[in-house]
């Protein structure tokens, strides 16, 4: 299939509201060698092109189709043979020569998302394996979980709850490490080469879970601050001298495990106990336990969670020592972190990044306080909602929504008002009793109010 008909077909199935359907359209569709060839691309994480911002025009209509060619600049710069304003300007070249769908296909690629609606599992349903999937387990919230079947008279571990970028580092049997985010995406290690040489004196053949956290000052960043720095750096930065990168742990599973649907049956206080024993064997820089207490009552859990709240955390997660690895949520690793409910007003309606499924249409709203000393952008929470303010946009200024998040941001060098730590909308409307937003004292209380409750 020629890529402008790819290009038609993506669109088709962006077009196709049922679930079901576009799985069907899929896995017709992905019989061709060249649709394959495309979503494999665009999708596989380990395939990353690194070019943030379209450079230049959509092709024009009497354009080519994609050739050798295309392909061939494609994997020059995965390669990086091609890199920085060479790859650019290739990518602008070719986007030129191209025909619009063509070229809307080849931008859709380089920014691993084709806009239409369906993800790696919908592709990997009509062929098993053709992107890479990573495991994960993830924390659910009390009220997900009978917490009164925890082993409370044994012990339950309370960790603090880390507050950076979650990182899976590997070591292989052969003794290389490799770093992945959670999505699978490989960081580069030419500027975490302290960490890898502390990690090749662990045992081989696992697999670690934790965070990337940054040393500002030998202090540790904040979430915004450090994650900012992290992003600098893998995208091709160096860390500045007073910075420096340290990874803190809470589990080790063998690489074994580590497959879709995967299992580790060796309870997690043992896997925590030997982690804990080869990090701490020696003095590490970049290498660190996450740090823990035990708990013995749900009572106690919650007096360790508002200690570090006081103290400017984030929150604790509260694991069964019993409890297994598995890929999935896991009712026994159980999340307790701060939310906090404040009204705010909206002042603007902000278009979606360029690139993105939302460029040219409406992606978030910018909210603030009463007295205009916090400002946020908050994501717009469904396409039905995005649907009605595109259509009537004047109708959502000034009104007051409710924004749930779980921590006030200060003032920084690139912004001198605060902000709130990922907020979302509580409910996809406005509220129609209040018509007052929240000044920011009125929310600090709140938030302070919470910490103590």
């Amino acid at each position: 299939m020629n890529s402008n008909a790819i290009f038609d077909l993506i669109e088709a199935v962006a077009a196709t509201p049922g679930k079901n359907d576009k799985q069907a359209m899929i896995a017709s569709a992905l019989q061709d060698d060249d649709v394959q060839k495309a979503l494999e691309y665009a999708y596989n994480p380990f395939k990353r092109f690194y070019i943030s911002k379209y450079p230049g025009t959509i092709g024009a209509h009497v354009g080519r189709e994609f050739d050798a060619g295309t392909w061939e600049l494609l994997d020059d710069i995965l390669s990086r043979k091609l890199t920085g304003q060479a790859a650019i300007d290739a990518v602008k070249g070719e986007l030129t020569a191209l025909s619009e769908q063509s070229a809307q296909l080849l931008w859709r690629i380089i920014k691993g998302d084709m806009r239409a609606g369906f993800s790696e599992s919908t592709i990997n349903k009509a062929v098993k394996g053709l992107i890479p999937e990573f495991p994960y387990m993830r924390c659910c919230l009390p009220k997900d979980t009978d917490l009164a079947k925890f082993d409370w008279k044994l012990g339950v571990l309370s960790q603090e709850k880390a507050d950076g970028m979650f990182t899976n580092v590997d070591h292989t049997d052969d003794g290389s490490v490799l770093l992945t985010t959670r999505q699978g995406t490989p960081i580069p290690l030419d500027a975490f080469a302290g960490l890898v040489r502390e990690v090749q004196t662990l045992p081989r053949g696992y697999q670690m879970h934790g965070e990337l956290l940054v040393l500002k000052g030998g202090v540790v960043a904040a979430r915004e601050i450090g994650n900012g720095i992290l992003n600098h750096v893998i995208a091709g930065g160096a860390f500045e001298a007073d910075e420096a990168p340290v990874y803190v742990a809470w589990d080790s599973i063998p690489l074994t495990s580590v497959t879709k649907k995967g299992k580790c049956e060796t309870k997690y206080l043992l896997r925590y106990a030997a982690l804990r024993k080869g990090i701490e064997d020696i003095a590490r820089a970049h290498l660190r336990i996450i740090p823990t207490r035990m708990v013995r009552s749900l009572e106690e859990a919650y007096v360790h969670y508002r200690e570090l709240l006081a103290d400017g955390k984030e929150g604790t997660v509260i694991k069964d020592p019993h409890a297994i690895w598995k890929d999935g949520t896991s009712k026994h690793q159980v999340k307790l972190k701060l939310e906090v409910d404040v009204d705010l007003k909206v002042t603007a309606i902000v278009p979606g990044r360029e690139g993105t499924k939302n460029d040219g249409r409406p992606g978030s709203l910018r909210m603030t306080t009463s007295c205009g000393e916090l400002v946020v952008d908050v994501t717009i929470k469904n396409e039905k909602l995005r649907d009605q303010i595109e259509a009537e946009p004047d109708t959502f200024i000034d009104r007051i929504w409710a924004v749930r998040a779980n921590a006030i941001m200060n003032p920084s060098a690139s912004s001198d008002v605060h902000s709130l730590f990922l907020p979302r909308m509580v409910e996809a409307g406005y509220r129609i009793d209040k018509v007052e937003a929240d000044s920011l004292q009125r929310v600090k209380d709140q938030f302070e109010a919470a910490v103590a409750a």
